[in-house]
């Protein structure tokens, strides 16, 4: 390959220039224009390695003779139209013959400009600076079109996903309501687990006297629900200042798993409180019956936890928070979970209707 007459390293962001011109003198006159307009010129003395050297060195724009031994100006041309990277390169054609014949033929051939010997040196340099800045023009327009569809493709995809993420959590949830339906019905569950949060008196601590008091109840319950419904929780019952959550193992399931998907709901609560007026969770496993109940008249409905364990956490968490402890479970809760579980104290704890043989506190580290 032939190199650059003149080095050009220091030239500021310069455009390749390939000239292919047979005659050394007149392919010297042309190097030399481009050269001093700060162009980095490449040059081949016919059309065989000027195509070799385009391919090659895929330039910015093509100065080529039109009448060369072997392959023509006309060929070369045409040859670079098929040819993917170099079709859209343009070129300007040199000849000797100024008959409006051969300048339609070049131009049909798909030279891009056509200037005639003797070769004056600002119609090259015009030409030029025209056709690159041409060329530059499309790619910027092409980057564009790229771009915007790519951000509309982006786009799309994201909010594919978001729809998705909706409803896969639409269906999650909804397979957690799937006996919403039955008022008035008992739901019993034999292997529960029943977890207490002082949410609500939480939220009352935290709040000031200028805040609007029920949104505040209303946002730390949503955000307590959207907790434990992806930790596996299947009811919410309100019940005084503590909200209750009962999580019923899916048959077949891991057992260990289902108890330590419990804690991990747990340990998530606790970290949206903070101090003094940071949430209590409890945690207890037994036997828990689910009473849906509905007014007829009014229109209210409700569900009520009856059996030994609601009241067995809700008698936890009140032990835990006079304890100034976190989070805290009975010792049945813990059973197994020894390599998965890390735990503090412990204490002994009659809880009225149930007495729990142990009682541990969670390490949150």
């Amino acid at each position: 390959m032939s190199t650059p007459l003149v080095p050009s390293a220091s030239d500021k962001g310069p455009a390749s220039i390939l000239v292919i011109e047979d005659d050394p003198i007149q392919r010297l006159a042309v190097v030399g224009i481009l050269q001093r307009g700060g162009h980095r010129v490449l040059w081949a003395v016919d059309g065989e390695q000027g195509l070799e050297m385009a391919r090659q060195s895929k330039p910015d724009l093509i100065v080529c003779d039109v009448v060369m031994p072997g392959m023509n100006g006309y060929q070369l041309v045409t040859t670079l139209r098929l040819e993917a990277g170099l079709s859209e390169v343009p070129v300007i054609m040199l000849t000797s013959m100024g008959e409006r014949a051969q300048v339609r033929v070049g131009m049909t051939s798909g030279a891009d400009d056509y200037l005639t010997k003797p070769l004056n040196a600002g119609e090259l340099r015009e030409s030029v600076t025209a056709l690159l800045s041409r060329r530059k023009a499309r790619r910027e327009e092409i980057v564009g079109e790229i771009k915007d569809k790519f951000l509309a493709a982006l786009e799309g995809q994201k909010q594919s996903l978001a729809n998705l993420y909706e409803q896969r959590l639409f269906k999650e949830l909804n397979s957690r309501w799937d006996d919403s339906g039955r008022y008035n019905e008992a739901l019993e569950y034999p292997d529960s687990i029943v977890l207490a949060v002082d949410l609500f008196s939480a939220i009352l601590a935290k709040q000031a006297a200028s805040e609007d008091l029920a949104a505040a109840v209303r946002q730390g319950y949503q955000n307590a629900r959207d907790t434990l419904y992806l930790f596996g929780a299947r009811h919410l019952v309100p019940q005084g200042d503590s909200l209750l959550a009962v999580f019923v193992p899916v048959p077949d399931a891991d057992y260990a798993a289902f108890r330590v998907r419990a804690l991990r709901g747990a340990l998530a609560l606790v970290k949206a409180g903070t101090g003094d007026s940071g949430m209590t969770v409890a945690l207890h496993t037994g036997p828990a019956t689910l009473v849906h109940v509905t007014d007829p008249l009014h229109g209210d409905a409700g569900s009520v936890l009856t059996g030994d364990t609601a009241p067995a956490a809700m008698a936890l968490q009140q032990f835990a928070r006079d304890s100034k402890w976190r989070v805290a479970c009975s010792a049945p809760l813990l059973e197994g979970l020894a390599r998965q579980v890390v735990t503090g104290r412990n204490a002994p704890l009659s809880a009225g209707t149930a007495t729990l043989a142990g009682v541990e506190v969670l390490s949150l580290a």
